[in-house]
């Protein structure tokens, strides 16, 4: 942590190291990117605790969604119970439906073709995916402003 009380992305890495996700490395660099990109708004590539506060949100959200579908409380969801975590959180995609969008999430969580999927690969996929894309609309948005 930077003097100034911000977290840099090697800070912010090492703090998410202590989630404890059981990431394959590549996989958990993706969620440190796609996250840390999410919360940067201001792009100085630090993270105030106003930056920090709605991610945390995010995690916290998914984290409760995961754990009320894990019917067997041995960390992992099948097909069903991931299309059930994306309605709690109400990821409906109006184009393409939520079971759609459910099936093609889950097949990308699930790259080992196991049939289940553990939080941090709903995590990877969710701060990829919905994060990612919804810094993407909000950037477009401000362009668009900026414009008029």
């Amino acid at each position: 942590m930077d003097l100034d009380g911000r977290l840099c992305q090697q800070d912010f890495y090492d703090l998410m190291l202590e989630l404890n996700l059981a990431l394959p490395y590549p996989d958990y660099q993706r969620f440190v990117d796609a996250s840390f990109a999410y919360a940067d708004a201001d792009r100085e590539g630090r993270l105030s605790i106003e930056d920090f506060i709605p991610l945390y949100k995010s995690i916290a959200a998914v984290r409760r969604a995961f754990r009320r579908q894990d019917h067997h409380l041995n960390g992992q969801v099948d097909r069903y119970d991931f299309y059930q975590v994306l309605r709690e959180l109400e990821l409906d995609d109006a184009e393409q439906g939520l079971q759609a969008m459910a099936d093609a999430a889950f097949s990308e969580a699930d790259a080992q073709g196991r049939g289940i999927v553990n939080f941090g690969q709903v995590l990877v996929w969710h701060s990829v995916y919905m994060l990612g894309s919804s810094r993407q609309r909000q950037c477009a948005q401000q362009q668009q402003q900026q414009l008029q």
